[in-house]
């Protein structure tokens, strides 16, 4: 191999196989292996060599000059504390040493990560190390870092030749980011990321979240003028002794100094005067884009923007911001549009505060203060000839009246949130806007979205060019993709649908937009307007996966399938719930109403007597699966989704369950809608056992075994989900002297289903069904002898029934410390991965 190291580069597939078997990884070896076979892909090589006890290297010839590359790859080390990331160093010296004295040669690099770190070191600031005298080389590796850390350790900290830029693998990591430190490394130039239009705003970002120890105190002028002076004239930058603090014109700021010295070492200092200069210009948009955050108001990062008019031209050509009226009606600042020249824009906003700050940008663009939901609301409903307005431009009301086949593009980024929902941490809601009287028509009409604010402005486009005739009308637009795959959005997609045609979709993960949590997805779209005659339902929309590179900018990394159940062939998992859960009979028993599992709401209900418990299942898709399915003994108070359990739909009503609860939301799936499951499949079966064991271990399963006399009720409650038959537990009772229990299991001795379908499908067990319930019955068996201590301190845990639920059983293991739980947490862990696997295999997801 003697070409140049420049021109290797990972593919889209290694970074996905990397990010994914990173994901999964359960040891070290799993997360060896993972950066191992990038490696390996990337440079078409063999797997690198494991000996000298080493977690791999390679040596490679490039015309550049010899790659030696020693890897060290830890789980869960946490490699973003620098105290870590050190010890790992120190255990990489002593390989460096042993490799120096077995085979005479000296890495000249190191790879170093775990699942959510890595960075890559030049291993010349170690080399002054390697012959200290004071330390003892015969010390395994492994055993180094806890012998030196109050040595070596304080010295590597003190190194301000320890320098490397540590990389996060997120949705934004690409492989590419390890490869281009190594090129650097390798042609020993030093080559150093510049800062540019596209790259600045995630730099800073990157200043104010990891650098600056309390960025509030500062103003948004003080940070901008912090940040530029650092990136670009840092001769004027002093350092404390301790390496805490800067001093920047003669005021000091407390730093992380890790944080501090990897930025510096990784973004270049060097620019032009004329880049300078367009820094200063860029400096009032950092400065605007900041206050407006801090007031919980999110803009558009510019790498999207520009991604958004390259996909725009696709479809409506490269000249369009020529050929188009655009009409940007949540302008804010402008961040949309204010990079670019447009022939004919209108930018309107809510409040004229965003126009004085912008007032600098889109020169001879007509801007003005409008609430497009609010304002000139009859506008698009007057008669023919008479078209009412009191704020927008007559220019525009020219257009939209008098020249209805106009290229006309609606270009924005409107508000996310809920209307009414001041809490939710990603508001955007501005003064005013959440009620409207757009919501008022929404209502009305029955389109049940009112609430959600970006779905008012579709509403109002849609109204717009309905009313107006707009025959050759497009829209671009950020938000979540809800209203493209939530059940809520049927009618709302459906009149949507109607008027408009889905040309594309690209998801990307929500942070991307400063101080947005990173759990969801934004969507950019493209619609295009069509006749209402023409229009065809719709249910899957075939969507773009972007990401950011370390530079900024953002790359299609994937394709993803977003999907409804509005398709009348299909039948959602909500549904399937509803026709697998039987009619109560009329015969009624009496139990607590819990408001959680040990917590009742003091009132005895009656249920009817074939209910032997409750699963609450709320919106059908994986966000709300967290804390909107569970399992309780009664009906709950709250209006939430909630289906009766009885013996004779049990097993497909716990594979809804479980299939709710072991499914692992991220950004790319938390939008998708479950569906039923295909009942003829070949691991339907499997599903089926596996999930109705999930269902008894389960931490969401709130259903507790009591008798008369708790919490003062009159009152009992077997536990249907107990595995074990009624005489092993009176054995148990009579080895460990529980008269309490001996006689409860005599006297409710009927057996609980759990307990019978296993026994009907013992054949269908597999050795991990096996592992699993064998284990839960010798915690119990341990645990055992605990129950009248717990009993008498705890009352309120009711432990001392025959059929105590797993949660009653596992309050006790914990406070005795009884390591068989750990085990079986572990296997719990595994044993969820599993069924999520069979979700998918039986169509519940798509892939």
């Amino acid at each position: 191999m003697s070409d140049s190291i420049f021109n290797y580069k990972a593919s889209n597939r290694i970074d996905k196989k990397l990010i994914k078997s990173l994901q999964f990884a359960s040891s070290e070896k799993g997360v060896e292996h993972a950066y191992w076979d990038a490696i390996s892909a990337t440079f078409k090589v063999t797997q690198p060599s494991d000996s000298q006890r080493t977690d791999g290297f390679i040596e490679l010839q490039f015309s550049e000059r010899e790659i030696f590359l020693l890897m060290e790859f830890k789980y869960q080390a946490q490699l973003n504390k620098r105290a870590n990331a050190l010890r790992v160093l120190i255990q990489s010296l002593f390989y460096i040493r042993n490799l120096r004295e077995n085979t005479a040669k000296i890495p000249n690099m190191v790879l170093i990560g775990d699942q959510e770190y890595a960075f890559v070191i030049s291993s010349k600031p170690l080399l002054k190390y390697l012959d200290n005298s004071d330390i003892d080389w015969s010390v395994s590796p492994s055993e180094a870092p806890r012998k030196y850390a109050s040595t070596l350790l304080v010295d590597l900290e003190n190194d301000g030749d320890i320098r490397y830029y540590l990389h996060k693998i997120s949705e934004k990591f690409t492989f590419n980011d390890l490869i281009h430190d190594i090129q650097n490394l390798s042609s020993d130039n030093g080559t150093k990321i510049k800062i540019t239009e596209s790259n600045i705003s995630i730099a800073f970002g990157r200043f104010i979240c990891d650098i600056i120890v309390n960025p509030s105190a500062y103003s948004a002028e003080e940070l901008v003028s912090l940040f530029l002076t650092i990136a670009i004239d840092r001769e004027s930058v002093f350092i404390s002794s301790t390496g805490n603090k800067l001093n920047i014109n003669g005021k000091e700021i407390l730093i992380n100094k890790a944080n501090y010295l990897s930025f510096i070492s990784h973004f270049d200092q060097n620019y032009k005067p004329s880049e300078k200069r367009k820094f200063t210009g860029i400096s009032d948009r950092l400065i605007f884009d900041l206050e407006r955050r801090s007031n919980g108001e999110f803009y558009t990062p510019s790498s999207f923007v520009e991604f958004s008019q390259k996909r725009l031209e696709k479809y409506i050509g490269k000249n369009w911001r020529n050929e188009f009226v655009v009409w940007d009606p949540a302008w804010g600042t402008g961040n949309l549009t204010r990079d670019y020249k447009f022939e004919k824009l209108y930018a309107s906003t809510l409040n004229k505060s965003d126009l004085d700050q912008g007032q600098q940008y889109n020169a001879g663009s007509e801007k003005f203060v409008f609430n497009f939901l609010e304002d000139d609301f009859n506008f698009e409903d007057d008669s023919l000839f008479i078209h009412e307005t009191e704020k927008l431009p007559s220019s525009l009301v020219n257009i939209l009246i008098n020249h209805p086949t106009t290229n006309f593009l609606f270009y924005l980024n409107p508000p996310y949130a809920t209307a009414g929902n001041s809490n939710s941490s990603s508001s955007r809601i501005k003064s005013g806007i959440s009620k409207s009287k757009i919501q008022d028509e929404m209502r009305e009409k029955k389109l049940k979205v009112q609430e959600q604010l970006y779905a008012q402005f579709l509403y109002r486009i849609i109204k717009l060019k309905q009313k107006l005739n707009l025959t050759n009308v497009y829209i671009g637009i950020f938000s979540p993709s809800l209203f493209l795959t939530g059940s809520k959005f049927d009618k709302f997609r459906k009149l949507l649908l109607s008027e408009f045609k889905f040309l594309e979709g690209n998801i990307f993960q929500a942070s991307n937009f400063a101080d947005v949590k990173s759990n969801w997805a934004i969507d950019f779209s493209i619609w295009k307007g069509i006749e209402s005659s023409s229009s065809k339902p719709q249910y899957e929309f075939i969507h773009n996966v972007l990401s950011v590179d370390e530079i900024g900018y953002v790359q299609i990394i994937d394709t993803k399938n977003l999907w409804n159940t509005d398709d009348p062939e299909l039948i959602s998992l909500q549904d399937f719930l509803i026709q697998h859960t039987e009619k109560p009979v009329t015969a009624t028993k009496n139990v607590i109403q819990f408001k959680s599992r040990y917590k009742s709401e003091n009132i005895e209900l009656n249920i009817p007597q074939n209910a032997i418990g409750y699963v609450i299942n709320d919106t059908n898709n994986i966000e709300a699966s967290n804390k909107g399915v569970y399992l309780m003994s009664s009906p709950i108070k709250r209006h939430i989704k909630t289906a009766m359990i009885t013996e004779n739909t049990f097993d497909y009503q716990m594979i809804v369950f479980a299939s709710r609860k072991v499914v692992k939301p991220t950004w790319r799936n938390q939008k998708d809608e479950f569906l039923a499951p295909d009942i003829n499949n070949p691991k339907f079966q499997e599903l089926k056992v596996k999930s109705v064991i999930y269902s008894i271990f389960s931490p969401n399963n709130n259903i507790i075994s009591y008798r008369k006399g708790y919490l003062n009720f009159n009152c009992d409650n077997l536990n249907p989900w107990f595995f074990m038959y009624p005489e092993e537990i009176r054995e148990l009772a009579d080895e460990y002297n529980n008269d309490q229990i001996f006689d409860d299991a005599i006297s409710h001795s009927s057996i609980p289903y759990v307990t019978r379908f296993l026994e009907e499908n013992k054949n269908y067990l597999d050795d991990k069904d096996n592992e699993l319930l064998d284990l839960a019955k010798q915690i119990i068996k341990d645990s055992f002898k605990f129950r009248n201590i717990v009993n008498d301190d705890e009352p309120e845990l009711s432990v001392n029934t025959w059929d105590a639920s797993w949660n009653q059983i596992t309050s006790i293991s914990k406070k005795f410390y009884l390591g068989n739980l750990e085990k079986f947490n572990i296997l719990f862990k595994n044993y969820c991965n599993d069924i999520e696997q069979l979700v998918y295999k039986n169509n519940i997801l798509r892939g």
